[in-house]
């Protein structure tokens, strides 16, 4: 499977999971669980389908060395922040909070790196 499509396979089941989570917020009238929501579709939906358009549109981007390693830490990131995000709020433990988040920043620093050493006027 390529790069892009990686990417962009796992943004669309992202963008399922946290839609349903918001209907389901609705249906319930419980929208405490607004910040897992938003950062699955931000941090899912979004950040990981931009990624793959990217890598798509620049394909020397998407061999780069750092690719795969920025996908699985970028993916890593996407599913373990909204989870750390949700054990903050009802059990009061951020630590996958951070450990996700960080990993979120990793993988955009990944992307970053080769960005500014792949793409090219």
């Amino acid at each position: 499977m390529s790069l892009p499509r990686a990417f962009l396979l796992s943004a669309v089941l992202f963008a399922i999971v946290g839609m349903s989570l918001g209907i389901h917020m609705g249906i319930a009238h419980d929208f405490t669980a607004v910040p897992v929501h938003a950062h699955i579709i931000l941090v899912g939906w979004v950040t990981l389908g931009l990624y793959g358009l990217v890598h798509r549109a620049y394909p020397a981007m998407a061999e780069s060395g750092l690719a795969w390693a920025q996908f699985w830490i970028a993916e890593a990131g996407a599913i373990v922040f909204p989870i750390g995000i949700a054990l903050s709020i009802y059990k009061e433990q951020p630590l996958l909070a951070i450990i996700g988040s960080l990993a979120v920043l990793l993988g955009m620093v990944l992307f970053a790196v080769i960005a500014f050493t792949k793409l090219r006027d």
